[in-house]
């Protein structure tokens, strides 16, 4: 058993006082956080976990949603009909508004936002008419020099930083990045969300290669039988049945789904392996804050091999959402 439960020694900001998320929200919140996009203005960032990311929907929000953009924009640019995004995709439950904007700075250095669409509905058809061949979702790391992405990743802002690459004629591409932000935490129907997705920098296309997902599946599979494997010897209940829900969606080869978000895309559009993937990914996707896989704390070599199985199946998974979603690519 972890020596630290989850019910008790709790500080003001809902955290176990002493635990690693304790620590990185509290470093985070002494500090004016800012997340920087490359090339790009600074957007400023609010450091609240996700509500609903204790409840089924394990997978982050943010990351769930950039995902089912990605997935279904190059469906609707490669001529599949969609299904209407905002509000009904799962990915906006929370979600008050979705909205895109140019981003630029001012002669005076103010951050400039211009509307290009409304919804992402609207964002779909303004990247066909601007003859937009598709979406590549991009991961980068933050390298924060104290904390690691996985122990960030359940704040907004934390956790790496996500982006859509929209590749554009002549080898340009667009690069979109997100911004969440509490608009008002009584809101109906917990839409406490206002989302804008911000076009902040153009730059030559990426060189990406397709990774074989037969070799992305087995990564996952094993990493997961790792954290599993700890998971149990550790009596760490709730989270192994989740390692183990997402292992049986892999080893059943796709027939038995546990993920919460069934619409990440148009139904059919990927292949069974990617939603496969994906499936499992949702479910073992633990790394948030306060009650989740990262807010416990081991005695000794269990402490060191915590952290090392953690980290390993955190990359993993990352690899794994990102090698899935881009195979909608082509």
């Amino acid at each position: 058993m972890p020596l630290h439960c989850n019910d008790s020694d709790w500080g003001a900001s809902g955290f176990l006082v002493g635990s690693a998320v304790f620590k990185a929200v509290e470093a985070l919140f002494r500090s004016a956080w800012w997340v920087r996009f490359p090339s790009a203005p600074v957007w400023q960032a609010v450091a609240w976990k996700i509500e609903n990311e204790r409840s089924q929907d394990l997978m982050n929000g943010t990351i769930a949603q950039i995902v089912a953009l990605t997935c279904h924009g190059n469906a609707y640019l490669h001529g599949h009909s969609i299904p209407n995004f905002f509000p009904e995709n799962s990915t906006c439950k929370f979600c008050d508004r979705v909205n895109f904007a140019a981003v630029s700075k001012t002669f005076f250095g103010r951050t400039k936002e211009k509307p290009i669409a409304e919804t992402p509905d609207a964002w779909f058809s303004f990247l066909r008419s601007s003859k937009a061949s598709g979406i590549r979702i991009q991961y980068m790391s933050d390298n924060h020099p104290d904390f690691s992405d996985r122990m960030t990743a359940g704040l907004v802002g934390g956790g790496g930083t996500w982006s859509m690459e929209v590749i554009q004629p002549g080898n340009r591409s667009d690069r979109w990045f997100e911004r969440w932000m509490v608009w008002n935490r009584d809101a109906p129907e917990n839409r406490i969300w206002r989302v804008t997705y911000g076009k902040v920098s153009a730059a030559s296309t990426s060189r990406a290669t397709a990774d074989d997902l037969s070799t992305t599946t087995d990564q996952l599979a094993k990493s997961l039988r790792e954290i599993r494997d700890f998971s149990q010897e550790h009596e760490c209940d709730m989270f192994t049945q989740y390692f183990n829900e997402a292992l049986d969606t892999l080893d059943s080869g796709g027939r038995n789904l546990h993920g919460y978000h069934q619409d990440l895309a148009p139904e059919g559009f990927l292949s069974p392996q990617a939603n496969m993937i994906l499936d499992a990914c949702q479910r073992c996707w633990v790394f948030g804050a306060m009650g989740s896989w990262n807010d416990m704390v081991f005695e000794g070599e269990d402490q060191k091999n915590y952290e090392d199985v953690s980290e390993r199946a955190f990359q993993t998974i990352i690899n794994a959402i990102v090698s899935a979603t881009n195979t909608t690519l082509s």
